[in-house]
């Protein structure tokens, strides 16, 4: 017959149970609806908790793994507060040692886990029926060996309450430490205990103002799920290391002789992490690690005197000449610390869930409100690694919007968030940082093509259209280039995403982003800028736009994902989100891109693409037998002599068209250059001409053809610009001829 552990309390009869809970457990034990429970008896205990104890029975199957009776008596206590979880306890003496127990200060009665959620959550859906079916279920499954599945995490070993040791994040890859300083987080009365551990570097001292000190030790693999009590002295904590094969008492011998002359330690108390590898079963493979600690409550100085190596006479150590090994520790009191890994790259690639390449070198040149959030975001996920370019210091205007706070007020932008980044993830000195003007770096050159050579990509978040037409074509570099901006209202986010192998350089893209605004009408008041801009200082310059952190805030979470994405693609992409101001639904908005063509013609360099080619082409098909013509718009880059042709209006509805000649009208056609200009906020415009040639025609000009030409030569000159004309002529055979028509720019076939 079974031999039960007592339990306390005055004995009352189940009607009498004041607690709801141990009412409605007990008469659910007693009645019909539970055949496989038996009452025993009811207690109420002093404090008004009450406690009920029954018999139950147990579905063993045929293979039992663990000591598990067909009928197991079982006490459950219900709480007066019913703020905790209702204990259980399992009543047999000899109750086996088995995964899912609840960590106590005595090892008997062992108490059972039932439950992963918080009681809190748990209180929502309790009832009498289902917490006696998980009980009986719990010993089931605990008896065949299954409560704890292959496929499962391990359990703890240990389970800490009284306090937090947050420790480095490469504590268990190196070699043993004996000594780490500690720093506790300054809290009000009474809070709960924070300490944080720092490995020592080489020669380095402990902080005098610390009274905390580590030694770290490590076990030998053992079981998950055996725990029996929680130590709460030496004596026991050894006992427990002792299934670890680590003799606590005689590593502490050996290191406190060491620490003997050294005040600073003898003073502090004692924090000892223990890193316990864990094993699924009895002698097998370790599959993880915990890693826990314990807070001496006696400074350093009482520990040796506890565990017999020296005594203290007049305040000064004195070693014994024999240890007294009778002295184990019993006298120094532990308390259990739970541990937290410091937040490091890797944990925060972990937490986020990323499994793409995490290391791109990114140099990010523009740290203002979105490239700060952005970079903020990135560095939470443990993503990249950085080199920060930007000239400016935070000033009071930017707190608006901007990922730095008041702290960092007259500090640089690029600096502070370098620090902030290698601080958040101990990784100091990993991010990169020069505060200089890309433009005019004023001494920083060779850092920049530094950085420019070896990095993977190039971030351009300055919304600045030299910053990223510098980038695209002055530096030398074969990173990846990607340009992040905001329009002046902050309702849209436009990312323009180069190639890897750079075939369609930024400023292509940036030209094919404006004929995009043009083409989709719901975008044409995309650049529109918004009254109310706002002086913060005195100088003409010093103004700030007045757009709302929440929809910068909004646009950075969609930037952060979307350049990782780019990051991870091959190909290029214009990509604009745009976001309701009221609803906050968020667009996408993909535009198409043509293929670049690029022509070196004497000084200037023409770029353009297929969808423009073939937006001509369609035209001159429709027209035929008749020739057709009208107008090229793009834009000039007059520092590197680069002109852009993006696009063509087509010939205007009073034009004149024949075969073998054409005049073209002019009805409604300044007013739709202006209206291409106005949407790209000026930064398209009229550069040039274009017509047809009927079928059997080439693309070498005819007599008229260079009269037209020397007449938009003489206008185009007075302005300081070459005159260009696009003659598209039979077969896709066309010509841009540029400044001269003596000769075509290039002639396809």
């Amino acid at each position: 017959m079974a031999d039960y552990l007592p339990i306390s309390g005055q004995r009352v009869e189940k009607e009498d149970l004041a607690l709801p809970k141990a009412r409605d457990t007990a008469i659910t034990i007693s009645s019909e609806s539970s055949p496989y429970t038996q009452l025993v008896e009811c207690f109420r205990i002093e404090s008004e908790d009450e406690t009920i104890v029954f018999d139950t029975e147990v579905e063993r199957g045929q293979k039992v793994v663990h000591d598990i009776r067909f009928t197991e008596r079982i006490a459950v206590v219900f709480w007066a507060s019913n703020n905790i979880m209702p204990e259980v306890w399992a009543l047999r003496k000899d109750f086996p040692l088995v995964p899912h127990l609840n960590l106590r200060l005595a090892e008997f009665p062992r108490s059972l886990c039932l439950y992963e959620e918080p009681y809190e959550e748990i209180k929502l859906h309790w009832t009498a029926t289902d917490f006696l079916e998980r009980i009986r279920r719990w010993l089931a499954l605990t008896a065949k060996g299954e409560l704890h599945g292959d496929d499962q995490p391990l359990e703890l070993l240990l389970i800490g309450t009284e306090g937090t040791l947050i420790v480095p994040p490469d504590l268990t890859t190196g070699d043993e430490v004996q000594l780490l300083d500690i720093t506790r987080v300054p809290t009000a009365e009474g809070e709960r205990l924070t300490l944080v551990a720092r490995s020592l570097k080489d020669d380095e001292e402990l902080d005098p103002d610390h009274h905390f000190v580590a030694t770290l030790i490590r076990c030998k693999p053992q079981p998950h799920g055996i725990i029996r009590w929680q130590p709460q002295n030496l004596s026991q904590l050894h006992e427990f290391l002792g299934a670890g094969q680590v003799d606590l008492l005689e590593v502490l011998r050996e290191r406190l002789r060491g620490w003997s002359d050294e005040k600073r330690i003898l003073g502090s108390k004692l924090v000892l992490v223990v890193i316990l590898p864990k094993t699924r079963h009895e002698g097998g493979e370790e599959e993880t690690h915990e890693i826990r600690a314990f807070l001496t409550v006696n400074p350093v100085v009482e520990i040796g005197v506890g565990i017999g190596l020296w005594e203290v006479l007049d305040k000064e150590v004195g070693f014994l000449l024999y240890q007294d090994r009778t002295k184990n520790g019993e006298s120094i009191r532990v308390a259990l610390l739970n541990t937290v890994e410091a937040f490091s790259r890797e944990n925060a690639a972990r937490l986020s869930n990323l499994k793409d390449k995490l290391e791109p070198k990114i140099t990010q040149v523009g740290l203002g409100a979105l490239g700060s959030q952005v970079f903020i975001n990135l560095i939470r996920m443990g993503y990249g690694k950085w080199t920060l370019v930007d000239e400016d210091y935070l000033l009071p205007h930017n707190l608006a919007r901007h990922a730095l706070n008041a702290f960092w007020l007259g500090r640089s932008k690029a600096e502070s968030l370098a620090f902030i980044a290698d601080e958040m993830t101990g990784d100091q000195g990993r991010t990169e940082w020069i505060v200089a003007n890309v433009l005019h770096p004023k001494g920083e050159e060779g850092r920049l093509e530094k950085a420019y050579a070896e990095t993977d990509v190039i971030v351009d978040i300055s919304t600045s259209i030299p910053v990223a037409r510098y980038l695209t074509r002055d530096v030398d570099s074969e990173a990846q280039r990607i340009s992040l901006f905001l329009n002046p209202s902050a309702t849209d986010l436009v990312m323009l995403i180069e190639d890897k192998k750079r075939e369609t350089g930024l400023d292509d893209l940036e030209m094919q982003y404006y004929r995009g605004l043009v083409t989709h009408s719901f975008m044409h008041k995309h650049l529109k800028r918004e009254e109310g801009r706002v002086r913060y200082a005195q100088s003409c310059r010093d103004v700030s736009s007045t757009i709302p952190q929440d929809l910068v805030a909004l646009h950075a979470g969609v930037a952060s994902r979307a350049l990782r994405n780019a990051i991870a693609d091959e190909k290029a992409r214009i990509v604009i989100w745009h976001a309701d101001p009221d609803t906050l639904q968020v667009d996408c908005l993909e535009v198409p891109i043509g293929a670049t063509l690029s022509f070196d013609i004497g000084d200037w360099t023409l770029h353009t693409d297929h969808f423009l080619i073939e937006k001509i082409y369609t035209a001159r098909a429709a027209r035929l037998p008749n020739e057709t013509e009208g107008v090229l718009i793009g834009a000039y880059d007059m520092q590197r002599k680069i002109l852009y042709v993006v696009d063509a209006i087509l010939s205007p509805p009073d034009s004149q068209e024949w075969p073998t000649a054409y005049i073209r009208g002019c009805k409604g056609l300044k007013q739709e250059i202006d209206r291409v200009s106005d949407i790209t906020a000026y930064n398209l415009q009229y550069v040039g001409e274009w017509h047809s040639h009927p079928d059997g025609c080439g693309c070498l000009p005819s007599r008229d053809d260079m009269v037209a030409f020397g007449w938009l030569a003489e206008i185009m000159e007075n302005d300081g610009l070459p005159p260009l004309m696009l003659i598209a002529g039979d077969k896709m055979n066309f010509a841009f001829y540029l400044g001269k028509m003596d000769k075509p720019a290039r002639t396809v076939q």
